[in-house]
């Protein structure tokens, strides 16, 4: 501990004792200047009493700046027993400010920290003592608090320490935006001797029971009405965990998967139910403060969301799966030798849909119903600095996948109108999952599963603006297994992608938050996806359409997150107001406020087969081996898209793309009966009727003449998702048909397709 300004000077601290008239004592604290507390390595060793060496793998370091001023409030209660847990021990009230504060890590020179720290602490009622159980208790029934940071910085210059600007340059040292955090919570910690292994150790239960949540990430802001946020705000809802085991371990690893001792964690169970009233983007703090405050605002939401997630042992696919995480020394072994590396196992278990997720729109939800996952490998964690002539590391928070194992699945999606309790939703009828379209990759599949190897390195600074997060990134997904689309009767058909293999690289992925949403601009992206089997039916089905490879590569590309769905919209027809869409035998639609819209521009780009980017789609069948799961591909017939690319013309530049609007709305839809007759469930109806939901939750048919305005307000709600998508020219420069034997031919060459722009309008709802 020293002084944060010159390490060689002292912190300071002023201590105030006081007895009061009635009994109890109050301690006052103050700093004197900034303090600065500081652990340099974090080693585990096997033997201790022998001396590490510097370059034995270390956790890194951790350091926090503070200038504090307080008070704890020491009550009166003699040697009784108090508090929920009928504890032995003291009764507090604790009171602080922070100011001048920095949070920050450190390895191998480069660190990531939180500038410009301030925490406002509030503890009325606080206990600590021992239950008569011999537990040590920590409870805190009034805990307030307010975190601000005022930027999130990186430095990859080892001179630097803790410090807003550069030592050698003077310039402010790069930052990733703002965060805020404000909770009203109370909290319950108990701690009993004994771990897992042996009779050291420690077992700890804890339930955390929100109030109040809120937290937000802010880019170039001031605080007031200058920059933009984004946030998940008036989060309540509840955190238990129970019986987590801390011990030290060696690792059940071997060979290059064995990297020494580490700290064990492992728990029997972690529960967590949040609900989440607004999720804002592109939002003022001034308007978030408002919000907060209870004032009337209208706020940028995208709507509310509900998690469910329950971590407990589970089986998936034949194979137990339990949750233990070994904490270790050193992260990816080529960025040096301080680091963080995380030995994971984790099981979300959703059998009886206790683990799920609901998105609520306008006052209807939709429920990702009964979600199962695991993860099992290893994490890194890393603070890397971009080197010259070097494609591995980059600037900024690397988060590392070594072998990590995952999958996840959901049984289907529930819509109905929120009734304010998502256990309502539970017993709505099961849809089918279907994947979400306008998210990149593989992300939106209702079900994927396999081995993820590679990094995400999060830099500091955006496009817009001197804040923001750059991503670059390389990620593989091998031997994996994608459903694109599951039916909701339980026997695991759909439309699945085996055999998948995916590689994607991102460059200079830039993220901003603008009063329009969250902007995300690539500056170069490629990837392979190269899919052994492209099936419809059951899972393991031996039949399939054939393999699938679809290389991709643009540059310059643009994705805006907004919120805000379709708003009114005219189904089938064409008109800008209702009259001029009945007219045109359209329908009308109003999809309320909330909802969400993603648009995008993409600029494909010409291949460049010396670094393997390119455009190209190709099918493959007739393979020897087909049906087996591990075909030969280089045998076969294959029909081949190559070298497709975006321009605005014959010769032009390529400024438009391919521009692509989705809007995702829950909203109310009209069903109509294919066939006169009665329907699965005993509803009798004829063809051309809508279906109309009635108040206790069944449904009648009703013909289209016969429909009131209370009945279009009752037809069934279901997912409505608009799409439109335009190019002005896309260009191919070949379409080849290539054989193992018979060899490869061109059958067009120079195909262009040109003037683009259609607009879908899809709503699924749940079939009876």
């Amino acid at each position: 501990m020293s002084s944060a300004a010159d390490p060689g000077q002292l912190a300071e601290h002023r201590l105030e004792f006081d007895i009061l008239d009635n009994g109890d004592i109050k301690f006052a604290f103050s700093s004197g200047n900034v303090a600065r507390f500081e652990i340099e390595e974090i080693r585990f060793v096997d033997a201790p009493g022998l001396p590490s060496l510097v370059t034995d793998p270390s956790i890194g370091g951790f350091f926090i700046d503070y200038e504090i001023d307080g008070s704890i409030l020491v009550h009166n209660r003699g040697n009784t027993r108090h508090g929920a847990n009928n504890v032995l021990g003291g009764l507090y009230d604790i009171d602080f400010t922070v100011e001048n504060g920095r949070l920050g890590y450190r390895t191998n020179g480069n660190e990531f920290f939180l500038d410009g720290l301030s925490l406002d602490v509030e503890s009325l009622g606080t206990v600590f003592g021992v239950t008569e159980a011999g537990q040590l208790n920590l409870s805190m029934p009034n805990l307030k608090a307010e975190l601000s940071v005022d930027a999130i910085r990186y430095s990859n210059n080892a001179l630097n320490h803790g410090v807003t600007n550069d030592v050698t340059s003077g310039a402010p040292l790069a930052s990733y935006g703002s965060l805020w955090i404000n909770m009203d919570v109370n909290s319950d910690l108990l701690i009993a001797a004994g771990g897992a292994d042996g009779l050291t150790g420690m077992t700890i239960n804890s339930s955390n029971q929100f109030n109040r949540l809120d937290v937000a990430w802010g880019d170039d802001t001031d605080w007031a009405d200058t920059g933009y946020w984004v946030g998940a705000l008036g989060i309540t809802g509840s955190t238990d965990l129970v019986n987590m085991t801390l011990d030290i371990l060696d690792d059940e690893d071997s060979g290059d998967a064995y990297h020494g001792v580490g700290l064990a964690l492992a728990f029997e169970q972690l529960a967590i139910d949040l609900h989440v009233q607004d999720f804002v983007l592109g939002e003022t703090k001034t308007n978030i403060d408002q919000y907060v405050a209870g004032n009337p605002v209208q706020l940028k939401s995208l709507g509310s969301f509900d998690i469910a997630l329950t971590y407990a042992d589970s089986v998936w696919g034949g194979v137990s799966r339990t949750n233990k995480i070994l904490v270790q020394a050193g992260g990816n072994t080529e960025a040096g030798n301080q680091g963080l590396r995380l030995d994971t196992q984790l099981s979300i278990a959703g059998d009886t849909n206790q683990s799920n997720f609901v998105y609520t729109d306008d006052g209807y939800s939709l429920m990702l119903s009964s979600l199962s996952a695991y993860v099992d490998g290893d994490i890194t964690i890393d603070i890397t600095a971009d080197l010259p002539n070097d494609d591995v590391f980059f600037d900024g928070l690397r988060l590392g996948f070594e072998d990590l194992a995952f999958g996840y699945q959901i049984e289907g999606v529930r819509v109905a109108e929120s009734t304010g309790d998502k256990e309502d939703l539970k017993n709505e009828k099961l849809g089918s999952a279907q994947g979400v379209q306008g998210l990149p990759g593989l992300l939106g599949s209702p079900s994927l599963e396999g081995t993820l190897n590679g990094h995400i390195t999060l830099g500091a600074g955006g496009r817009e603006g001197s804040e923001g997060i750059t991503v670059n990134s390389d990620i593989s997904i091998s031997d994996g297994i994608m459903g694109s689309y599951l039916e909701a009767d339980g026997t695991g058909n759909g439309i699945w992608l085996s055999g998948l293999n995916y590689d994607v690289h991102l460059r200079d992925m830039m993220l901003d938050v603008t009063s329009d949403g969250l902007k995300i601009y690539e500056g170069e992206s490629w990837s392979r996806l190269d899919v052994t089997d492209f099936k419809i039916g059951e899972r393991t089905a031996d039949a399939s359409f054939g393999g699938l490879v679809v290389e991709s590569y643009h540059a310059g590309s643009e994705t805006l997150i907004s919120t805000g769905g379709a708003g009114d919209v005219c189904i089938g027809g064409v008109g800008a107001s209702q009259g001029d869409c009945i007219a045109d035998n359209g329908r009308w639609e109003n999809r309320g406020d909330q909802g969400l819209t993603i648009t995008s521009k993409r600029h494909f780009k010409s291949k460049i087969d010396s670094e393997g980017k390119r455009n190209r789609l190709t099918w493959h069948v007739g393979r020897d081996g087909e049906g087996t799961g591990s075909p030969d591909k280089g045998t076969g017939l294959k029909l081949i898209f190559d070298n497709y690319t975006t321009n605005d013309g014959n010769n032009l530049s390529d400024d438009f793309g391919i521009q692509t609007e989705y809007n995702m709305d829950i909203a109310r839809a009209p069903v109509i009966k294919k066939s006169t007759g009665f329907d699965s469930n005993n509803i009798y109806g004829e063809e051309g009727w809508e279906k109309v939901m009635l108040p206790d939750g069944s449904y009648e048919y009703k013909a289209p003449s016969d429909m009131t305005a209370a009945d279009i307000a009752n037809r069934p709600v279901g997912v409505a998702m608009r799409t439109n998508t335009q190019f002005k020219e896309l260009d191919f420069e070949r379409v080849n048909l290539s054989h193992s034997v018979g060899g490869e031919s061109t059958l067009l060459y120079g195909m262009k397709l040109q003037n683009f722009n259609i607009t879908t309008d899809i709503t699924a709802t749940p079939i009876d």
